[in-house]
């Protein structure tokens, strides 16, 4: 009969990362950003109520900028972090 073949610590550890490696590479990757149309939405946003701000002047300027600025980074939150991550940011605004 043979003897059972054993394994040492090193191979053993080895193999599982082998292993795990594999598992990893098999599994599709995400994507980093959630929703990126909402992304490019925002930024577009964003430098657009900076131009309109600039190009209006004033007080007018100033409002009207800072709306649509605020309306982009709405869309880059959302962008970023999924459909809820507005709810944190609000949290995290009144929580100050």
């Amino acid at each position: 009969m043979r003897a059972p073949r054993l394994r040492t610590a090193a191979t053993e550890a080895a193999s599982h990362q082998l292993r795990r490696q594999r598992r990893q590479s098999s599994r599709p990757q995400e994507p980093q950003l959630e929703h990126s149309g909402a992304f490019v939405l925002g930024v577009a946003l964003v430098a657009g109520g900076v131009v309109a701000g600039l190009l209006l002047g004033g007080w007018l300027g100033l409002g009207v900028g800072a709306l649509v600025v605020l309306g982009g980074y709405y869309f880059l939150g959302v962008g970023l972090g999924g459909k809820h991550a507005w709810l944190e940011v609000f949290q995290e605004f009144f929580n100050m």
